[in-house]
């Protein structure tokens, strides 16, 4: 099971997740994490810490979530502060090639890295600062959606009871199957 978490600043993204059971694999260049896409390289006169520059026309695709929804930074940072919502879903492991993450910080290339193997792994390693993520990911060459099957929908503690009711039925209507809780921190 991996978990997305999301606030409620946009029900444009948040309804096309449940009706369509979806998520993004958004642009590199919109994640969060200001060392995505970097590395160390000592092909040059002297090692230094580099940034990957695809053209314009070349796409690096990233959709990310993570392996666990019990822990507070991921609410507070990714959920309005237990505001918003988690999404417990199930991917097709057939169809989509699953990474974890590494956070033993920014990989060391002694080349620069051309082919896409390469690129993607550089998208796979974190600092340690990032580790209470529990991050995977699915790197893709284009921008596009990844199906998945939704299995749950946690409340955040804070959820308004308006946004907490509208999503409830919306689920109900979409798929009674799919189990809606709200999470205890205790």
């Amino acid at each position: 099971m991996f978990y997305k978490f999301r606030d409620f600043s946009n029900y444009k993204y948040l309804l096309d997740i449940f009706i369509n059971q979806r998520i993004y694999a958004s642009s590199f260049r919109n994640l969060n994490d200001n060392f995505e896409g970097q590395f160390y390289t000592d092909c040059f006169l002297k090692p230094q810490r580099v940034r990957l520059n695809p053209k314009k026309n070349q796409h690096i695709s990233i959709c990310s979530f993570s392996g666990h929804y019990e822990n507070h930074l991921l609410w507070s940072h990714y959920s309005d502060g237990h505001r918003g919502l988690v999404i417990a879903f199930e991917l097709d492991e057939n169809k989509y090639e699953i990474q974890k993450v590494n956070y033993s910080g920014l990989k060391n290339y002694h080349h620069l890295p051309h082919k896409f193997v390469d690129i993607k792994s550089v998208f796979l390693n974190k600092i340690k600062d990032w580790e209470y993520e529990d991050e995977y990911r699915i790197i893709l060459k284009e921008q596009c959606y990844i199906d998945i099957i939704i299995n749950e929908v946690i409340f955040g503690s804070e959820v308004s009871e308006l946004d907490k009711n509208l999503i409830s039925k919306l689920i109900e209507k979409i798929d009674s199957k799919i189990k809606i809780k709200i999470y205890n921190e205790d």
